[in-house]
Order: structure tokens, then sequence, then C-alpha cells
């Protein structure tokens, strides 16, 4: 499947603020906001495949693929270049869980061009991923 997104540079928890609960803050992430439409398709199809008794809830930073999660690059200067750019990915149709969160594989060079721009390993990990929820 197919569709795409726009980049968000160390992205806030609540407005004003990147600290995390657990002490740690978002100001090295990228996230690529996906489309709040396909997240409420995906939880919806996710709902009727568990008989209507397992729902999701929208995640924090709602439907995104995590691109970069507190990987400070080796070139700081370039953090933020493309700051709200489209970028089209694919991902594949079959949900994955792991700790509570939905999520489906996704395949984009552009984003991993883009951490390999910032001096970061060309591949994640986790790999790249469109999460969709959390139960």
């Amino acid at each position: 499947m197919k569709s795409s997104g726009t980049l968000r540079f160390s992205p806030e928890l609540r407005p004003g603020s990147h600290r995390r609960r657990d002490g740690g803050s978002t100001r090295w992430w990228l996230i690529l906001d996906g489309d709040p439409e396909l997240g409420r398709y995906l939880r919806h199809q996710y709902l009727i495949a568990h008989r209507r008794v397992r729902s999701l809830q929208s995640p924090l930073w709602g439907t995104h693929v995590s691109v970069i999660r507190g990987e400070e690059p080796a070139d700081p200067s370039l953090w933020g270049v493309g700051e709200g750019e489209r970028v089209a990915f694919e991902f594949d149709p079959m949900p994955r869980e792991m700790q509570g969160y939905v999520w489906y594989p996704v395949r984009c060079d552009a984003l991993l061009d883009l951490r390999e721009r910032l001096g970061l390993r060309r591949e994640p990990e986790p790999p790249l991923h469109l999460t969709i929820g959390n139960g």
C-alpha cells in the first residue's frame, strides 16, 4: 500500500515541551506525520478483524512513521532541513503488534537517504514503521 506524510523534526509531546515521562527528550526525534484518515481507517479495520472487542486509540503524535528515535546526527547543523516536506512511502498491509502498539512495516528510500545525510546508520533499529495506535 502507498501513502505519504510530512516531516516533523523534534516533535513536541505537549505544547512547548519535548520532555518525556521517563525524563528523556524528543529533541533528536524525526517523525513523518501520516494521514489521519488512513490511521482512522486502519484502526477501524483492526477493530473489525478482532470482532469489535479490541479497539485502538490514536498514538500521541497521531498516525506516523518513526524515522529517528533519539539519535543525535553527526552534523547537527543539518537538523531540521526538510521540515514540512512531503515524502511518499509504501507499507506492508499486514499489521504487527509489539508492546501494545500496532504498526506496519514501511519501505522508503527517501527516509533512509535522509538518515544517511544526517550521518546516521541507514537502517534504524527498530526498522521504519507506520504506527497507527495502541491498545
